[in-house]
């Protein structure tokens, strides 16, 4: 199935590019994300999903063509829309914030000039200003539910060594814009089987991502049946469907009700111990290639407070922690009793005076019997 990318990049830039303008001209948190400030946590969640889907790494292979100033952008405008959304789905802060923004309203407003304060006529629009100024409202507050604690079988899958130069593009192959039907299979925790019908949104030779509704564990070892293109396929050249297992190595927050998830391809025959316990997790071999992080890591234990957040930034359980490795945007965190289901963690140290929201990108258990988290901040950078 041919891809013409000439294409592919003209719609990637006139999308982006609308996202970003838009985003560096803001002046308020409101405005970063497009938002009235009567906006309910809801819609301010709905809106930051909606800009990440855009800037989103599902366009890997343009990226790659992009200028070093356009990754520089997204860079900038993907920090200020994390920063917009920690604030305002925090009641707290964004109550601190509106008020630091009356504020300064007031001490910007033009003076009076003649036949400017006359009342407002019943029906007629109102001014973007005027609108911001009278539709204060806080956001609604935050239920506690139930702590439920899970201590899953991980095990090595297998490995894969790189066979291209470490560049900017991090992948170790290329991938492909690419939306097709998909059915995936698995099992749940109770030993159920489940199926549901999908679309990929980019699709190479080692996985595939897909939107799913369905909450899948990182680690999660699946089955997909798609028509992907020969020349990607490993085996199965003459069907028409591409059957293969998969494990999950990529779990977005929700979009619209449902997610991008990530599988790379382990083969058409499932691991040994999945015949046995196939709702388990499976954890892939250490990665022997070339580093592929974004910034170095540097081992520290530090103690940290972890809160783990359902996908309305209700908090779902708390628990203390320890870090042991940490970077300016991420760490991997020591756990004992995270939930099975969970969107967000906020990650506090009081000794460092560290506040901040992360995104789940890897979890598995410790020969300790301790769970490990690898997180990605995205609205603080870790005070090294």
């Amino acid at each position: 199935m041919p891809l013409n990318t000439g294409k592919l990049i003209s719609a990637y830039y006139l999308e982006i590019d609308y996202l970003l303008e838009r985003v560096e001209g803001a002046t308020s948190h409101y405005q970063t994300l497009g938002l009235e400030r009567s906006a309910a946590a809801e819609e301010v969640i709905s809106a930051y999903q909606k800009c990440v889907a855009i800037l989103h790494p599902s366009y890997y292979k343009v990226r790659a063509a992009a200028t070093d100033d356009m990754l520089v952008r997204v860079d900038r405008v993907f920090k200020k829309i994390s920063q917009a959304f920690a604030e305002l789905t925090d009641v707290n802060r964004r109550a601190q914030y509106d008020r630091s923004l009356n504020s300064r309203l007031s001490t910007t407003r033009l003076p009076d000039i003649p036949g400017a304060n006359q009342s407002h006529t019943p029906g007629a629009p109102q001014e973007p200003q005027e609108k911001e100024q009278n539709a204060l409202k806080n956001a609604p507050g935050r239920a506690a539910a139930a702590e439920i604690r899970v201590s899953p079988e991980l095990r090595p899958v297998f490995s894969r060594s790189s066979t291209q130069a470490d560049t900017l593009e991090r992948r170790r192959c290329e991938r492909f814009k690419l939306s097709v039907p998909a059915l995936l299979a698995g099992y749940d925790t109770a030993g159920g089987k489940w199926q549901e019908v999908t679309k990929t949104i980019n699709v190479s030779r080692m996985g595939v991502a897909v939107w799913l509704r369905r909450h899948v564990k990182h680690g999660l070892v699946v089955h997909i049946t798609l028509p992907l293109p020969t020349k990607l396929r490993s085996h199965g050249f003459s069907e028409q469907g591409y059957n293969m297992y998969a494990i999950v190595r990529r779990v977005e927050p929700l979009i619209e009700g449902r997610r991008v998830v990530g599988l790379e391809f382990i083969g058409a025959t499932p691991p040994t111990d999945f015949l046995h316990k196939p709702w388990a997790t499976f954890r892939t071999q250490k990665w022997a290639g070339p580093d592929r992080r974004r910034e170095p890591r540097e081992q520290r234990a530090e103690p940290v407070a972890v809160e783990y957040l359902d996908e309305a930034m209700n908090r779902i359980s708390r628990e203390a922690a320890l870090t042991e490795d940490v970077s300016r945007s991420g760490a991997r965190v020591r756990v004992k009793s995270p939930p099975p289901h969970f969107e967000f963690v906020r990650v506090t140290s009081p000794k460092l005076s560290f506040n901040g929201l992360a995104l789940l990108r890897n979890q598995w258990m410790g020969d300790d019997g301790l769970k490990r988290l690898c997180l990605q901040f995205v609205d603080q950078n870790w005070p090294m």
